[in-house]
This record gives structure tokens, sequence and C-alpha cells, in this order.
């Protein structure tokens, strides 16, 4: 089972992001990565849920246009430059980042990093090759795991929380 990001477009007013949140919150779907860019009247949102069917049917019937991407987990140190050393692999192949964001972290060890690419297919081998993706890794992390936050099923500290 692969991690997925949902991405929709809000409005650029007080309390768009928040009638999102709402939503969420009323299917009880926990929010384990979330972020908002912002760009004249429109903004950018992109979140990783611990039920991605349940947040994609209720974002879908309150009239947002929602997308679905599977994310590549990646396996790195936490300390500067490790990022750098993902994207000059994933660069030098002609795989062009989409999206990244922060999933899990343990302290001053491993981070877990969620990147939506252009080739998944290409970039995971590439990655695999590189070092950077561990076996099963996919199957380690799931939406539901990163904000379940069990020591059993994720290896370290979820950032999820409930909106």
């Amino acid at each position: 089972m692969t991690v997925q990001e949902i991405s929709l477009v809000v409005a650029n007013r007080p309390g768009a992001l928040r009638d999102v949140a709402h939503l969420l919150a009323e299917g009880r779907i926990n929010v384990a990565a979330l972020s908002v860019a912002s760009q004249g009247n429109r903004s950018f949102c992109r979140v990783v849920v611990n039920d991605t069917e349940n947040a994609l049917w209720r974002l879908r019937k309150a009239g947002y246009k929602v997308d679905a991407t599977d994310l590549l987990i990646v396996h790195m140190e936490d300390k500067a430059g490790a990022l750098v050393r993902v994207l000059d692999v994933l660069a030098a192949k002609k795989i062009n980042v989409l999206a990244a964001c922060i999933l899990v972290t343990r302290a001053h060890q491993r981070v877990l990093i969620g990147l939506a690419v252009t080739n998944p297919q290409r970039a995971r081998t590439i990655l695999s090759d590189s070092g950077f993706l561990a076996p099963g890794a996919e199957e380690l992390v799931t939406n539901a795991d990163l904000v379940a936050g069990t020591p059993s099923a994720v290896p370290g500290e979820s950032v999820g929380l409930l909106l």
C-alpha cells in the first residue's frame, strides 16, 4: 500500500482552510502532513490523511476539485544536506519533483520524506538503487500509520494532528 497525498485549491480568504479542516474533522479524518501556499486569490492545499478515500469523498461532495497522488517514501539521515543528495540523484536522471513533505521523524537519526514525482516507477528504481528507498518502505508506512503513532507501525514519532 502506498502513501497518498490529496491536493486541492481553496479560496485565499479568511476561513477557507478552516472549512476544509472542518470537513475532515467531521469525518474523523486525521491529518499527518499539511501545506498551504497562496498566490493571488487562490491557495494550494496539500494534505496527507489517514483515510484518503473518505477525505476525497467528503471534499468532492462539498464541491472541491481534488486529486490524490501516490508518494514515494524516502528514508534519509536527519542532517543538513541529506535532502540535497536525494534531489541530486533524481535531477541527474531527469526526474522532476512535483511536491515533497516531511512525514515522520526520529530525532537526529532518520527522516521519512514523501515525494510526488513525474515518473514514480522510474524514480522508485533510481532511489532504490541509490540506497534511499529501504526494502518494503511503502509497506512500512501507510496513510493510517502516519497518524496512528503506534511504535510498532511507524519508526519514530508521528506528526499527525486531528483538525
